[in-house]
C-alpha cells in the first residue's frame, strides 16, 4: 500500500516568519505555483532565510529548486546559484522568466547585448536570482558586479559535484569554496539529489559550511514501484516490449549507449508504438524538437534516451522509468528513476539487469575517465616548456608529452576547468599558477582521479547487489545512502514477492502472434466441419420427412436403390 508523503501548507510555513515577511513567502510560493511544501523543503527555506549553512539532500522531484528561489523574492540582496548544468540554468531561467520572477543568466553561452543586459540588471541590485556557472563566477565581470551589490545567500546545485566521492566528480567546483570568500562569505546553500554519508561529510570539508542545518531524506518516494527482471541480451527487448504494450504511458525507457537506444527506438516504431529519442549523437535542433513533443501536456509518447536527457525535465505525469541495462551507479539509477510519477501517482522504475551490463560501464569509463599517469605526464611537459620560457600549442604539447592530441585535448579540458591551465587567443597553453604550484596541484589531481577510478569499481559492485540481493529494494537504498532502512515499502517486487516472470514473457512476439494465429485458424476449421455436419444431418432429415409424408401416386413405379447410391449429395446450408 502506497503511503501519502506528508506536506505542510504555505500559509502554516508563513507563520514561522516575522510579520513584514509572511506576505513576502506567500506571495513569491503563489508566483511559483507552490500551496504545499513538504517538511524537508520547509526546513531549509526557513534555515536559509534566518542567514544560515545547511546541506539538503532532497530526491528527484521533491522541489530543490524550490528552496532558492523562494528566498530570491524576499532576501534584500541577489541569490546566486552555480551550477554545471548549461541546460538545467537555461530551462529554469525561461521557465521562471514566464512566472515573472526576478531573475538573470550569466555563463560563456550568454554574449553581446544580452550579457551586458544582464549584468546591468545585477548592478541594480535587490532580490534577484542569479543562476551560472563556475567558470563564470571565477571571472572578473561577474565578480565586480556582485561585489557592488553583496550577496545575500550563495546556492550550489549539484553539489555532490564538488566531492571526489560523488558520482559526478568536477574539477571545477574545487574553487568554489575559494570564491565564496572571494564574495564576502555569504550564507551557503549546497544541494543534491544523491549523496552517501562519506560525499556528505566530504562537502561540508571542501565547502567550508559553518554548523550547518543537514537534510538529508530518504531517496526512495512512495508512489514509487521499484523491480528488477533478470533478461539477458537476447530475450531483454521481447521483455522490455511487453512491459511498454502494458504499461501505462508517458514513459522513459534508458540506455547505456547511442546503439541501444537507435535500436530500440525503431523496434518500438516498427510496432506502431509513438516513440522519440534522444542522444549526443544527434543535431542539437533533433534533440530539441524530440525533447518539445515528449513535454506536450497529453501525449501519451514513450522518449527513448541516453542518461543524457532528463536533467531540468520537468514533467510531473511519467508514468514509469524503465532502464535497459543497468546504469553505472545507484546515485545515476536512482536519480534517473525519480523522474517518474512526481505528481504523486503510482510509477514503475524497473531494471532490465544482466550481469553483462557491467562490461558496458567498465569499457566506457576507461574511455571517458582520465588516466592518472596522463594527466601527470602532460603537466610535466608543460612545466619543462614554461621553464624554458616558452607556451607550446596543443600538437607540440601532445608530442612532448608523447600522448595522442585526443589525449591531450582532453587531459587539458580537466585542467582548464580546474582554472590551472588557460588556452591563449593564438591557441598557446598557458599555466595561470607558477610551475612548482602547478605540479603540486597536478599531483592531488592525480590522487583524485586514482581515488575515482576505484570508486568507479565500487558503485558497480553495489549496482550488482541492489539487483542480485532479495530484500525490500527501498530498504537498500536507504542503507546505500546512508538514511537508515527504515520500514519495507511494500511497493517494490521483493516485498510484493513477485517472483520471477514466466518463460514466454522472454519469447519472441512474433511467435506468440503465429501460435494465436494457427488456434483461430484451426478453431475456424473445426467450426466449419461441425456445421458441415450439422448441416448434412438436418438434409437428411427433410429429406426423409418428404418421402413419410407423400405417398406414390397410383400407377408409379418405384425407384431401385442402387438409384439412391448415385445421387450427389446437398451442399450444406451454411448457418
Amino acid at each position: 500500500m502506497i503511503q501519502e508523503p506528508e506536506f505542510v501548507s504555505v500559509s502554516d510555513v508563513a507563520m514561522e516568519l516575522d510579520s513584514a515577511t509572511q506576505e513576502q513567502f506567500v506571495r513569491a510560493a503563489e508566483r511559483l505555483g507552490i500551496e504545499r511544501l513538504y517538511p524537508e523543503q520547509e526546513r531549509a527555506i526557513l534555515h536559509s532565510l534566518q542567514g544560515r549553512d545547511a546541506l539538503v539532500v532532497l530526491p528527484t522531484g521533491y522541489g530543490k529548486s524550490a528552496c532558492y528561489q523562494i528566498p530570491s523574492m524576499i532576501m534584500p540582496k541577489p541569490v546566486v546559484v552555480v551550477s554545471p548544468l548549461l541546460a538545467l540554468l537555461e530551462d529554469q531561467t525561461r521557465s521562471l522568466e514566464k512566472r515573472g520572477v526576478p531573475v538573470v543568466r550569466v555563463d560563456g553561452t550568454v554574449r553581446g547585448k544580452a550579457r551586458r543586459e544582464a549584468m546591468a540588471r545585477i548592478a541594480e541590485g535587490g532580490p534577484l536570482l542569479v543562476m551560472t556557472t563556475p567558470e563564470t563566477l571565477g571571472g572578473e565581470e561577474l565578480r565586480l558586479a556582485l561585489m557592488e551589490t553583496g550577496i545575500s545567500l550563495f546556492a550550489v546545485d549539484e553539489a555532490h559535484c564538488a566531492s571526489e566521492w560523488g558520482h559526478d566528480f568536477r574539477p571545477a567546483y574545487l574553487r568554489l569554496h575559494e570564491m565564496i570568500g572571494r564574495y564576502g562569505r555569504p550564507p551557503v546553500l549546497a544541494l543534491t539529489a544523491t549523496a552517501t554519508a562519506s560525499v556528505r561529510d566530504d562537502l561540508i570539508r571542501i565547502l567550508a559550511l559553518e554548523d550547518p542545518l543537514i537534510i538529508a531524506a530518504s531517496p526512495h518516494r512512495s508512489n514509487l514501484c521499484f523491480e528488477v527482471i533478470e533478461c539477458g541480451s537476447t530475450a531483454r527487448l521481447r521483455a522490455l516490449t511487453r512491459l511498454i504494450l502494458r504499461l501505462r504511458r508517458p514513459g522513459i525507457i534508458y540506455c547505456s549507449t547511442t546503439k541501444e537506444v537507435d535500436a530500440v527506438h525503431g523496434a518500438l516504431r516498427a510496432m506502431g508504438i509513438p516513440a522519440h529519442r534522444y542522444h549526443g549523437g544527434m543535431k542539437g535542433s533533433d534533440r530539441k524538437a524530440e525533447q518539445e513533443l515528449f513535454m506536450k501536456r497529453g501525449r501519451r509518447l514513450v522518449m527513448v534516451a541516453t542518461s543524457a536527457f532528463g536533467l531540468g525535465i520537468d514533467k510531473p505525469d511519467i508514468r514509469y522509468v524503465v532502464h535497459f541495462q543497468t546504469p553505472s551507479s545507484l546515485e545515476q539509477y536512482v536519480q534517473e528513476a525519480g523522474r517518474a510519477g512526481r505528481d504523486g501517482r503510482q510509477s514503475h522504475c524497473i531494471l532490465l539487469h544482466h550481469f553483462d551490463d557491467r562490461d558496458i560501464h567498465e569499457f566506457l569509463q576507461s574511455q571517458s575517465r582520465v588516466r592518472p599517469q596522463q594527466l601527470f605526464q602532460l603537466v610535466k611537459a608543460l612545466v619543462a616548456y614554461v621553464e624554458e620560457g616558452r607556451f607550446p600549442d596543443v600538437i607540440d604539447l601532445a608530442a612532448s608529452a608523447q600522448l595522442a592530441q585526443r589525449v591531450t585535448s582532453a587531459v587539458l579540458a580537466v585542467l582548464e576547468s580546474a582554472s590551472l591551465v588557460e588556452i591563449t587567443t593564438e591557441k598557446y597553453v598557458r599555466p595561470v599558477i607558477p610551475p612548482e604550484e602547478l605540479l603540486d596541484r597536478a599531483r592531488r589531481l592525480t590522487e583524485q582521479f586514482q581515488r575515482l577510478r576505484k570508486l568507479d569499481t565500487e558503485r558497480l559492485d553495489a549496482m550488482e547487489a541492489y539487483a542480485s540481493q532479495e530484500v525490500c529494494r527501498a530498504q537498500m537504498l536507504r542503507e546505500y545512502f546512508g538514511v537508515g532502512a527504515g520500514s519495507e515499502c511494500g511497493a517494490c517486487d521483493m516485498c510484493r514477492q513477485a517472483g520471477e516472470r514466466p518463460g514466454s514473457f522472454f519469447e519472441p512476439l512474433r511467435k506468440k502472434k503465429a501460435r494465436k494465429k494457427a488456434g483461430k485458424k484451426a478453431r475456424k476449421k473445426a467450426g466449419k466441419k461441425a456445421r458441415a455436419k450439422k448441416g448434412s444431418a438436418r438434409g437428411g432429415r427433410r429429406r426423409g420427412a418428404r418421402g413419410r409424408g407423400k405417398p406414390a401416386a397410383a400407377g408409379a413405379t418405384a425407384k431401385p436403390a442402387a438409384a439412391d447410391t448415385t445421387a450427389k449429395p446437398e451442399s450444406p446450408t451454411p448457418s
